[in-house]
């Protein structure tokens, strides 16, 4: 989900408008959140494929149900820079650990990711502000198999923290802080193989959260409660012994009050193993193109994935266009 970017453009319309309907406006557009942490995150050989989520059976998985595939314990590091044309700069570094439990059939995950942003302007239509961001979030995932073909999981959020920080480009005064925490947030995963190595998957999140806002625009603290949810539904598909291949639609929905935002789309991609250690990818995600690179050796794994304009239909008019990309290293045992 996207909420650091989506929170620079509230701070945008409260700043350079500063009018009681205009944050109705602004609500809407920050409740189209989580784009670039976490909750929307995918481990870089899926995000070469276009960023699927909830389908794709990987050492790392965003999906908890795989928790229940789990044979070996595992961890990785993955590091994202996401560069905006206006001169933001996102950097987020995630890390996991995932083990299977003494019975046999399930399997636990957990997982880290922090996420931060140089002072960058912010297009607006009065001229460029500058924003600072930041997020930290945790993840606790379970897994389980139920039967030959089902795989079921679930995912817990007690960490989801964003900051973010609107400051004047002439003299770098700071003209609004919002805070954001998460009171509730959950995940639920299900995973069906169809055929051996073919899979239909589906995840949901939602997300209860409390936004403080203190600006000097304001008479006095505001305080509002959104709540988030994203649904995705993929199937992927072993093509042959080489070649693999996903969809998959994903929808993110918020709501706060009678205010009510949503945005959906589609992703895909193809993996080509052109020989048992080394593998490329290319995908698109909702309309952006995909590419990735991939090494494989007993015990470890590497992984390179770029994507351009990422999320470009909800921050392109503020922030421009981007070039995001991702490595992540893996280790098994």
């Amino acid at each position: 989900m996207q909420r650091r970017v989506s929170v620079c453009i509230v701070l945008v319309v409260l700043a350079t408008l500063a009018a009681a309907p205009v944050w109705s406006q602004g609500a809407e557009t920050y409740a189209v959140a989580h784009l670039y942490a976490l909750p929307a995150a995918t481990t870089a050989r899926l995000f070469g494929m276009g960023g699927i989520v909830s389908c794709m059976h990987d050492v790392g998985f965003a999906n908890p149900a795989f928790a229940g595939a789990l044979d070996s314990p595992a961890a990785g590091l993955r590091y994202s820079v996401t560069d905006f044309d206006a001169g933001l700069k996102l950097t987020a570094e995630a890390g996991w650990v995932a083990m299977p439990l003494a019975e046999g059939g399930q399997g636990i995950q957990l997982v880290g990711c922090h996420l931060s942003s140089n002072m960058g302007p912010v297009n607006t239509p009065t001229g460029a502000l500058r924003a600072t961001i930041s997020e930290n979030d945790l993840a606790m995932h379970y897994g389980r198999r139920v039967g030959e073909r089902w795989l079921f999981g679930l995912g817990l959020s007690p960490v989801s923290h964003t900051t973010t920080n609107l400051y004047n480009p002439l003299d770098g005064s700071l003209i609004m802080h919002l805070d954001s925490k998460v009171d509730f947030g959950c995940r639920l995963g299900a995973l069906y193989e169809y055929e051996p190595g073919s899979l239909a998957g589906l995840v949901y999140d939602r997300y209860t959260e409390d936004v403080n806002m203190t600006s000097v625009l304001l008479p006095a603290p505001m305080a509002l409660e959104f709540t988030s949810s994203c649904l995705f539904l993929g199937v992927s598909r072993q093509l042959n012994e080489r070649v693999v291949g996903a969809i998959e639609w994903g929808e993110l929905r918020s709501k706060s009050g009678s205010m009510k935002t949503s945005t959906s789309g589609l992703r895909a991609g193809i993996e080509y193993a052109a020989t048992d250690e080394l593998a490329t990818r290319i995908g698109v995600n909702d309309g952006s193109p995909a590419l990735g690179l991939g090494y494989r050796a007993k015990g470890w794994c590497a992984d390179y994935a770029y994507l351009h304009d990422w999320n470009e239909d909800a921050v392109g008019a503020v922030l421009g266009g981007s070039d995001t990309h991702q490595i992540e290293a893996i280790v098994t045992w």
